[in-house]
């Protein structure tokens, strides 16, 4: 049986048996085919000419080296190699460190991915959206938006140092539960203490999963799987629907109400006694307003989580929502031997603050009160079901398109400019990038509830993006749109762009980008293998001897003219090809620079 056909038969037991042991799975790493489909896999990554701790990248990969990296991991001389560290600068001016595996480790790490996706996925909570194929942060944003609309509090949670400290004792505890191979395990637990190298300083891992790895994703989901089940845990134990008995204090002002109602008819309209008790009845309505109707509040617990980041929400007393607050913090320390961050944990009031998750901020408006009239008694009633608010932080937004140079923060206000670093760059490639700009931002921010800030975004790099054509050109903003009118498009040759211009912004067009088409992950597996290129002909002398693959980082990049064998590669549209080894050293070499495109075509 195939290694494909493998994981697909654990896959099936992991959905029909969810405590079906694993106890076969290093056996598995003898199958070629699941090298030939990591490899594939990650080839086109934005990485995979990007260097670890040693010079070696995805370049030159061949089957021969697949075959001697499969023997070395089988054989159990395989040792991973220290995680090259890189410190990655965020928004709020802090680093957060990103690891680099070297090519070699990349497809072990992809081999084990593989499998631990085909056993662990299917087991996962209907909660939790981070790295799964076929969902992303839209698919958690619209779950918040129809769970927690009736939530009063919303716990923020942040786990101090997530990925960096996760325990590797207590990780191998919980994959030890479902996997019964020391062979297996052996393997992880070589790659966790691979070491961390630090401008030619090295230190063992004692603690955490490198981000940036292939495998990190998969390892956190399953590690904080515990916390999602504990969560489900407490649901089952709160959560309990509203009590149909009204309240005694309600009851007894309702029956106040009909029998001032009773009274008011039987009176003249123009009495004084009938304007004091129409008086008394609006003041009765209004306490009846202030009092719970129930004799038993529902209490609801509502979960979400993507990746590291989650949110639970209480429908119910503060005083529940402050004891969960206590209790997650208590399991974090306990199970996943970690703590919550003290500064970044909040416990939001939704009526009164917002909560922040996934880039959005989630509100609930405040109760508004609606006149209505019945007869001549003026009746005041108000909003009971108000709907959940997830809206863009404007803010946020704003202070990064001045960092990075869209727009200008004045005293009062912002002002766009021209973005001085696409000045050199051809017109039709500013328009592009202010268009890859705006496009990003109006999709991640499709579901907003207040379309009238995109609104603005969208006004502001239009003219940024004017004013940009305007510098290069040392003409005015007004004359781009007179001459390539309000979509600022540009035509060069058969290539076209515009900067896109909504007609409407009503909230009726929101929507989120999650209509997904899910493939059986096993079928482009082996679609792969059969369309791997590894071992082929090479493309320039047609030898099938010492074929390796020989790759580079872009085909296609705007602003950037590519010349000699790599723009024979952009014209076949191919990041990889494969070379003898022979060809493959006079292409580096910068021999072939000058072949002819039908050469390569023919093959």
């Amino acid at each position: 049986m195939k290694g494909i056909d493998r994981l697909s038969v654990i896959r099936h037991l992991s959905k029909t048996k969810p405590d079906w042991i694993h106890t076969e799975l290093f056996r598995m790493l003898h199958k070629e085919d699941l090298w030939i489909v990591a490899y594939e896999n990650i080839k086109s990554n934005k990485g995979a000419l990007t260097p670890g701790s040693t010079l070696e990248t995805m370049d030159q990969m061949s089957v021969s080296r697949l075959r001697r990296l499969r023997d070395q991991v089988v054989n159990e001389s395989y040792q991973f190699k220290p995680v090259k560290e890189i410190m990655i600068p965020k928004s709020d001016g802090r680093k957060r460190a990103l690891g680099l595996p070297t090519a070699n480790d990349k497809v072990v790490q992809e081999v084990i991915r593989m499998i631990l996706e085909a056993i662990y996925e299917l087991c996962f909570a209907e909660q939790s959206f981070g790295f799964r194929r076929g969902l992303g942060t839209h698919d958690a944003l619209q779950y918040t938006e129809k769970k927690f609309r009736w939530m009063d509090w919303v716990i923020e949670g942040d786990i101090e140092g997530a990925y960096p400290t996760i325990n590797h004792d207590r990780l191998c505890e919980i994959l030890g539960q479902r996997i019964k191979d020391v062979r297996f395990m052996n393997l992880i637990r070589k790659l966790l203490k691979c070491g961390i190298l630090q401008e030619k300083l090295f230190t063992r891992s004692k603690l955490g999963v490198p981000q940036g790895s292939i495998v990190s994703p998969i390892l956190a989901n399953i590690y904080y799987h515990e916390l999602d089940l504990w969560v489900i845990r407490q649901m089952e134990v709160y959560n309990r629907p509203a009590s149909t008995r009204k309240s005694p204090a309600y009851k007894q002002i309702t029956a106040r109400m009909g029998r001032l109602s009773k009274k008011i008819k039987e009176l003249d309209k123009r009495s004084d006694v009938y304007k004091t008790l129409r008086k008394e009845l609006k003041l009765q309505k209004q306490k009846q307003f202030r009092t719970p109707s129930q004799a038993e509040r529902r209490t609801q617990i509502e979960y979400v989580r993507y990746a590291d980041e989650w949110m639970i929400g209480v429908c119910g007393k503060k005083s529940l929502a402050l004891q969960l607050l206590n209790e997650v913090g208590q399991f974090l320390q306990q199970d996943l031997r970690q703590s919550l961050h003290l500064k970044k944990t909040k416990l939001t009031n939704l009526r009164v603050g917002k909560a922040k998750f996934l880039g959005y901020e989630i509100y609930l408006p405040r109760e508004g009160k609606i006149s209505s009239y019945i007869g001549s008694v003026t009746q005041t009633t108000r909003r009971t079901n108000p709907e959940l608010r997830l809206d863009l932080p404007l803010d946020r937004v704003l202070q990064r398109m001045d960092e990075r140079g869209y727009i200008q923060t004045l005293t009062k206000g912002h002002r766009p400019i021209s973005k001085k670093s696409y000045t050199t760059l051809q017109d039709i490639v500013i328009v592009k990038h202010f268009q890859a700009v705006w496009r990003g931002l109006e999709n991640y921010y499709s579901g907003c509830t207040n379309p009238k800030k995109l609104q603005y975004i969208h006004y502001l790099l239009r003219i940024s993006c004017a004013m940009t054509l305007a510098h290069r050109h040392r003409s005015s903003s007004r004359k781009m749109f007179r001459i390539h009118g309000k979509m600022l498009k540009i035509t060069e040759g058969k290539r076209t762009a515009a900067f896109p211009v909504r007609q409407s912004w009503s909230l009726d067009d929101r929507r989120w980008l999650n209509k997904r088409i899910l493939i059986d992950p096993f079928k482009i597996y082996a679609n792969r293998v059969s369309r791997s290129s590894l071992g082929r002909a090479c493309v320039i002398c047609h030898t099938k001897t010492q074929i390796e693959m020989h790759h580079v980082k872009h085909i296609r990049k705007e602003g950037v003219r590519y010349g000699g064998f790599t723009q024979q590669m952009a014209l076949l549209n191919r990041k990889q090809v494969p070379l003898c080894r022979k060809c493959h050293n006079k292409v580096h070499s910068g021999l072939y620079d000058q072949i002819r495109l039908k050469d390569l075509a023919e093959a």
